[in-house]
């Protein structure tokens, strides 16, 4: 396909990212199923490590309250994402709007903006900087590779992953921020308990500080 003269840079910048695509047929299983699955999942499991080494740490409570509402805030952007804001907007996949370009996906009926997968991988990059740096950095590197990958499979265009990513970022961040102070009594009472392993990685009841938000660990 050939992009008019007249259509937006957003436009623009699909067509050539699917003229890549088109051009780099060996890569399209690797890249799809990140698009899909593998890269929602490494996600997850970059916030399971976090927390796993969290619990070891000699007061662990305020990292494990934060990564436990960077759960909840992913769930809630992603939900506030597909009830309200992606309506709102109502714009239509490239898949839908370009004939002929190419797509690696079944393309969904749903709307683009914003891409949900992008606000998953927002949501967890952005918690992570408040209580890891090393690992937000990794999660960051995952989401920006899903965020493009999204847009190489035909499904998305850049300013549907652009705003997703900005918009899961910001409202994971927001939960953490807002949620920390009841969450962490919440999650201390549990380390006090039979589930204490959840909190404490030798079991044991600890004596917990109290803390606004977990210090950034580099």
């Amino acid at each position: 396909m050939v992009p008019r003269a007249d259509v937006s840079p957003d436009v623009s910048w699909f067509l050539a990212v699917n003229r890549v695509a088109r051009a780099t047929p060996a890569l399209h299983p690797l890249v799809a199923a990140y698009a899909l699955w593998a890269g929602p999942t490494l996600l997850v499991l970059v916030v399971a490590v976090v927390w796993w080494r969290a619990r070891r740490t000699p007061d662990p409570v305020p990292a494990v309250t934060t990564t436990v509402l960077i759960g909840i805030g992913t769930v809630v952007a992603l939900l506030v994402c597909q009830d309200l804001v992606s309506g709102l907007i109502a714009r239509a996949r490239p898949c839908t709007e370009l004939p002929g370009v190419q797509v690696l996906l079944t393309c969904s009926p749903d709307f683009s903006m914003p891409s949900d997968h992008a606000v998953i991988g927002g949501a967890i990059a952005g918690g992570l900087w408040l209580v890891h740096r090393r690992w937000a950095v990794v999660a960051t590197v995952l989401a920006l590779l899903l965020a493009a990958a999204r847009v190489y499979v035909g499904v998305h265009f850049p300013s549907d992953v652009a705003v997703g990513l900005a918009f899961g970022a910001v409202i994971s961040m927001a939960v953490v921020r807002l949620g920390h102070r009841p969450a962490q009594r919440l999650v201390g009472a549990v380390g006090r308990g039979p589930a204490r392993w959840l909190v404490h990685a030798d079991g044991r009841e600890p004596e917990v500080a109290e803390h606004a938000v977990a210090a950034p660990r580099s």
